[in-house]
């Protein structure tokens, strides 16, 4: 029989990482609604990462549970309601279908992690949540990629045109400044005409030495002949750019996943010495039989 100090420590863990995660998922489910993918910042970069460790890190402490069956269910049951409950108002089905995902992944992971737990003679926080942690981080990678594949309405319209035409401008009009310049002067050299005569000549034409190039740029509107081309070119395979955002949107949190995990690595060891140092968690020695095989 379990004390009532002890479902006190389970209950607060789970409001713990039921608020942690339903954070977590608000903030991942505002990142994709905006469709910026492309235009990462480090605030929004640290939430995540911050996040994620703090979600681990406060799953690291049901360890005290891990002699029950139902750590099994109760941990990823109150890690898959922070999933859902967010994403409720946005869609019921999808929530419900995160939720499941997520649920399946995670209890899967922590029944991984109990076993190795039960076969080891002393407790070690890195190889035992090994899997059970980084199913976690899985589920929210996965999360991401998810709303965006489920939820098309939830993501605005890409204009890619726009963002490539953006990053080209300044490098085709410098390569056509150059090569005007080039035609220019080489005219000047073999053309027989004087540089008065050149010069008379461009007058004519409204180009003056030194900047006729860029003016001739300038006149031409060439991020839109760009954002045009690409779009047309881009049309034809538009179903296939939500999973591709998916995948690299994946990628970006199992990047996010891979720091919080070292950061967890670094921190778990002195996080549970600190919880035993508070009573939160107490050690506890068994006798146990091993078996072996031999010849």
């Amino acid at each position: 029989m379990k004390s009532a100090w002890y479902y006190v420590k389970l209950g607060v863990l789970m409001v713990v990482l039921f608020s942690e995660t339903f954070l977590l998922t608000t903030i991942i489910n505002i990142f994709v609604s905006r469709g910026d993918f492309f235009n990462i910042n480090i605030p929004f970069s640290l939430q995540v990462v911050g996040l994620m460790t703090a979600i681990i890190l406060t799953f690291a402490l049901t360890v005290g549970a891990w002699d029950v069956w139902y750590f099994n269910i109760l941990t990823p049951l109150a890690i898959a309601a922070g999933i859902m409950v967010p994403l409720l108002s946005a869609n019921t089905t999808y929530a419900l279908i995160a939720a499941g995902v997520a649920f399946i992944i995670m209890a899967a992971e922590s029944f991984r992690s109990y076993k190795i737990k039960a076969l080891l003679i002393k407790f070690d926080s890195l190889l035992v949540l090994r899997f059970a942690v980084k199913g976690i981080l899985l589920v929210f990678s996965i999360l991401a990629g998810l709303i965006i594949i489920l939820d098309a309405s939830n993501v605005k319209e890409i204009d890619f045109g726009k963002l490539i035409a953006e990053v080209a401008e300044k490098p085709i009009k410098s390569t056509v400044n150059s090569q005007l310049q080039q035609t220019i002067e080489r005219q000047t050299i073999y053309s027989g005409y004087s540089a008065e005569e050149v010069q008379k000549l461009l007058d004519e034409y409204g180009i003056e030495t030194g900047t006729g190039t860029e003016l001739i740029t300038n006149d031409l509107d060439i991020k839109s002949m760009i954002q045009t081309q690409v779009n047309d070119l881009i049309a034809p395979y538009k179903e296939l750019v939500r999973p591709l955002i998916a995948v690299l949107v994946f990628g970006l949190f199992q990047l996010y996943a891979t720091v919080s995990y070292a950061i967890y690595s670094l921190l778990v060891g002195l996080f549970i010495a600190a919880a035993k140092k508070t009573g939160l968690l107490k050690t506890v020695t068994t006798t146990v039989e091993k078996q072996d095989l031999q010849f």
